[in-house]
């Protein structure tokens, strides 16, 4: 695992705006890039971790540089959003470096809203996962609690996910599906996949093959199905 705390934790006054070309060509921050031919399916795992565990720090951390570093504005401002949402006041020091470093890559009402520290939550954009009324919310406030053999099947998949193998990770999930019908944790996290790849063909295969073979789904693929016919209407 990279190391990551020479330019981010420590540094000039926060009143001081760090120069931008300073903080991001730090040589340990190249360690969260990935090949250009990746690029679209990286970050699509990168923002799938994060929603699975929301207090991954340098999982935000590399959703943010490689949003830098790679000019999406739009995407840059909800995962700068996300990462003080997860921090909740509790890191306004890191959040405001990230938020500072990032300036010229953000409109200007994006960065006066990141940098407000009261008053309302900044409104979110479509590529937030946990500002208000976005799905994914409920993965920052709920604590699941399993066995360790429970964690078989999430856990390979959340490993294909870190090596952006998201069709593998959509197997072991159908799958563990197939063999633990009682298994929601599972279903939800193959609905997150379907939902961020757009795999709309996939979905609707699979959901009814599940349904032919007699698992309850839950209420999740109903949401997910109007999600998509909203997309094509």
């Amino acid at each position: 695992m990279p190391q990551y705390f020479s330019r981010l934790f420590a540094g000039p006054s926060l009143d001081e705006r760090p120069q931008e070309t300073d903080f991001w060509h730090d040589r340990e921050l190249s360690l969260f890039s990935c090949p250009n031919d990746d690029a679209g399916q990286a970050l699509t795992a990168i923002v799938f971790k994060i929603s699975r565990n929301p207090k991954d720090l340098l999982t935000h951390l590399r959703r943010i540089y490689f949003c830098y570093d790679r000019r999406l504005s739009e995407q840059l401002y909800a995962a700068l959003l996300d990462l003080v949402i997860v921090l909740d006041g509790k890191g306004n020091s890191i959040s405001r470096r990230m938020i500072q470093a990032s300036q010229s890559r953000l409109h200007g009402p994006q960065y006066q809203d990141l940098l407000k520290i009261k008053g309302p939550e900044p409104v979110g954009n479509r590529y937030s996962l946990f500002s208000k009324g976005i799905l994914g919310t409920r993965e920052l406030v709920m604590s699941r609690q399993h066995t360790e053999t429970q964690h078989d099947f999430l856990a390979l998949a959340n490993d294909f996910i870190e090596y952006s193998q998201l069709e593998q990770a959509m197997d072991v999930l159908e799958t563990g599906i197939n063999l633990h019908h009682d298994r929601p944790d599972l279903q939800l996290a193959l609905l997150e996949l379907y939902k961020s790849t757009k795999n709309r063909e996939r979905f609707q295969i699979n959901r009814q093959r599940f349904s032919d073979s007699g698992i309850v789904l839950d209420s999740e693929w109903l949401e997910l199905a109007n999600y998509f016919e909203g997309q094509t209407s």
